[in-house]
Protein backbone atom coordinates (compact mmCIF):
# COMPACT_ATOMS: atom_id res chain seq x y z
CA UNK A 1 0.00 0.00 0.00
CA UNK A 2 2.90 2.32 0.68
CA UNK A 3 4.13 1.64 -2.80
CA UNK A 4 0.80 2.84 -4.28
CA UNK A 5 0.83 5.95 -2.14
CA UNK A 6 4.37 6.73 -3.30
CA UNK A 7 3.33 6.38 -6.94
CA UNK A 8 0.30 8.67 -6.43
CA UNK A 9 2.52 11.25 -4.73
CA UNK A 10 4.98 11.13 -7.61
CA UNK A 11 2.20 11.72 -10.11
CA UNK A 12 0.79 14.58 -8.05
CA UNK A 13 4.23 16.20 -7.79
CA UNK A 14 4.82 15.85 -11.53
CA UNK A 15 3.76 19.46 -12.37
CA UNK A 16 6.18 20.76 -9.79
CA UNK A 17 9.11 18.73 -11.09
CA UNK A 18 11.70 20.49 -13.18
CA UNK A 19 13.95 19.17 -15.90
CA UNK A 20 17.49 20.42 -16.40
CA UNK A 21 18.72 20.86 -19.95
CA UNK A 22 22.18 22.38 -20.48
CA UNK A 23 21.99 24.33 -17.27
CA UNK A 24 18.44 25.56 -17.77
CA UNK A 25 15.60 24.38 -15.55
CA UNK A 26 12.23 23.76 -17.22
CA UNK A 27 8.96 22.91 -15.51
CA UNK A 28 6.08 21.05 -17.24
CA UNK A 29 4.17 24.26 -17.86
CA UNK A 30 7.17 26.01 -19.40
CA UNK A 31 7.78 22.98 -21.67
CA UNK A 32 4.15 23.14 -22.84
CA UNK A 33 4.44 26.90 -23.44
CA UNK A 34 7.66 26.37 -25.39
CA UNK A 35 5.99 23.64 -27.47
CA UNK A 36 3.03 25.96 -28.19
CA UNK A 37 5.40 28.77 -29.20
CA UNK A 38 7.40 26.52 -31.54
CA UNK A 39 4.25 25.05 -33.15
CA UNK A 40 2.81 28.58 -33.64
CA UNK A 41 6.00 29.73 -35.32
CA UNK A 42 6.14 26.65 -37.56
CA UNK A 43 2.43 26.98 -38.45
CA UNK A 44 2.90 30.65 -39.35
CA UNK A 45 5.91 29.81 -41.51
CA UNK A 46 3.95 27.09 -43.33
CA UNK A 47 0.95 29.42 -43.85
CA UNK A 48 3.28 32.13 -45.17
CA UNK A 49 4.83 29.62 -47.55
CA UNK A 50 1.42 28.61 -48.90
CA UNK A 51 0.42 32.27 -49.27
CA UNK A 52 3.67 32.93 -51.15
CA UNK A 53 2.89 30.04 -53.52
CA UNK A 54 -0.60 31.43 -54.21
CA UNK A 55 0.77 34.94 -54.85
CA UNK A 56 3.39 33.50 -57.22
CA UNK A 57 0.70 31.54 -59.05
CA UNK A 58 -1.42 34.69 -59.44
CA UNK A 59 1.59 36.70 -60.56
CA UNK A 60 2.41 34.15 -63.26
CA UNK A 61 -1.06 34.37 -64.84
CA UNK A 62 -1.17 35.75 -68.39
CA UNK A 63 -3.76 38.49 -68.04
CA UNK A 64 -3.63 39.32 -71.74
CA UNK A 65 -4.60 35.77 -72.63
CA UNK A 66 -7.41 35.80 -70.10
CA UNK A 67 -8.62 39.16 -71.42
CA UNK A 68 -8.61 37.92 -75.02
CA UNK A 69 -10.52 34.79 -73.98
CA UNK A 70 -13.08 36.96 -72.17
CA UNK A 71 -13.49 39.17 -75.26
CA UNK A 72 -13.95 36.11 -77.45
CA UNK A 73 -16.48 34.65 -75.03
CA UNK A 74 -18.29 37.99 -74.86
CA UNK A 75 -18.43 38.15 -78.67
CA UNK A 76 -19.75 34.57 -78.79
CA UNK A 77 -22.41 35.40 -76.23
CA UNK A 78 -23.47 38.49 -78.20
CA UNK A 79 -23.61 36.47 -81.44
CA UNK A 80 -25.71 33.77 -79.77
CA UNK A 81 -27.99 36.41 -78.24
CA UNK A 82 -28.54 38.05 -81.66
CA UNK A 83 -29.25 34.65 -83.18
CA UNK A 84 -31.69 33.81 -80.38
CA UNK A 85 -33.45 37.16 -80.87
CA UNK A 86 -33.83 36.54 -84.61
CA UNK A 87 -35.22 33.06 -83.89
CA UNK A 88 -37.62 34.61 -81.38
CA UNK A 89 -38.85 37.12 -83.97
CA UNK A 90 -39.28 34.38 -86.58
CA UNK A 91 -41.19 32.22 -84.11
CA UNK A 92 -43.52 35.10 -83.25
CA UNK A 93 -44.15 35.66 -86.98
CA UNK A 94 -44.77 31.94 -87.50
CA UNK A 95 -47.17 31.87 -84.55
CA UNK A 96 -49.06 34.87 -86.00
CA UNK A 97 -49.23 33.17 -89.40
CA UNK A 98 -50.49 29.95 -87.81
CA UNK A 99 -53.11 31.85 -85.82
CA UNK A 100 -54.30 33.66 -88.97
CA UNK A 101 -54.39 30.39 -90.89
CA UNK A 102 -56.42 28.82 -88.11
CA UNK A 103 -58.90 31.71 -88.15
CA UNK A 104 -59.19 31.49 -91.94
CA UNK A 105 -59.75 27.74 -91.75
CA UNK A 106 -62.36 28.18 -89.03
CA UNK A 107 -64.23 30.78 -91.09
CA UNK A 108 -64.13 28.52 -94.17
CA UNK A 109 -65.40 25.58 -92.14
CA UNK A 110 -68.12 27.77 -90.61
CA UNK A 111 -69.09 28.95 -94.09
CA UNK A 112 -69.22 25.39 -95.40
CA UNK A 113 -71.26 24.26 -92.39
CA UNK A 114 -73.70 27.11 -92.93
CA UNK A 115 -73.91 26.25 -96.63
CA UNK A 116 -74.56 22.58 -95.84
CA UNK A 117 -77.11 23.57 -93.21
CA UNK A 118 -78.87 25.83 -95.75
CA UNK A 119 -78.86 23.05 -98.34
CA UNK A 120 -80.25 20.58 -95.81
CA UNK A 121 -82.97 23.05 -94.86
CA UNK A 122 -83.81 23.55 -98.57
CA UNK A 123 -83.90 19.78 -99.15
CA UNK A 124 -86.07 19.39 -96.09
CA UNK A 125 -88.46 22.06 -97.38
CA UNK A 126 -88.51 20.45 -100.84
CA UNK A 127 -89.13 17.05 -99.28
CA UNK A 128 -92.02 18.49 -97.25
CA UNK A 129 -93.53 20.01 -100.43
CA UNK A 130 -93.03 16.72 -102.28
CA UNK A 131 -94.74 14.81 -99.50
CA UNK A 132 -97.62 17.30 -99.61
CA UNK A 133 -97.90 16.82 -103.38
CA UNK A 134 -97.77 13.04 -102.99
CA UNK A 135 -100.46 13.23 -100.31
CA UNK A 136 -102.61 15.51 -102.52
CA UNK A 137 -102.08 13.21 -105.50
CA UNK A 138 -102.99 10.20 -103.37
CA UNK A 139 -106.13 11.94 -102.15
CA UNK A 140 -107.03 12.97 -105.68
CA UNK A 141 -106.44 9.43 -106.97
CA UNK A 142 -108.51 7.90 -104.20
CA UNK A 143 -111.26 10.41 -104.94
CA UNK A 144 -111.22 9.57 -108.67
CA UNK A 145 -111.13 5.86 -107.98
CA UNK A 146 -114.08 6.24 -105.65
CA UNK A 147 -115.94 8.34 -108.23
CA UNK A 148 -115.22 5.75 -110.88
CA UNK A 149 -116.49 2.98 -108.63
CA UNK A 150 -119.54 4.98 -107.70
CA UNK A 151 -120.38 5.81 -111.38
CA UNK A 152 -123.24 3.52 -112.57
CA UNK A 153 -122.16 3.88 -116.14
CA UNK A 154 -118.78 2.52 -115.43
CA UNK A 155 -120.14 -1.06 -115.44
Amino acid sequence: MDDLENKIKQVEDLPNKQIKVKGFKFSGASIMALFALISTILGSLYGGFLLYQKVEALASLDLGDISSQMKKTSADVMRIEEHANSIKIELKKDMTDLRNSQWNLESKVDGKLQSVDTKLTNYDTKLDRFELKVEKTKTDMEKRIQESLDNPLAN
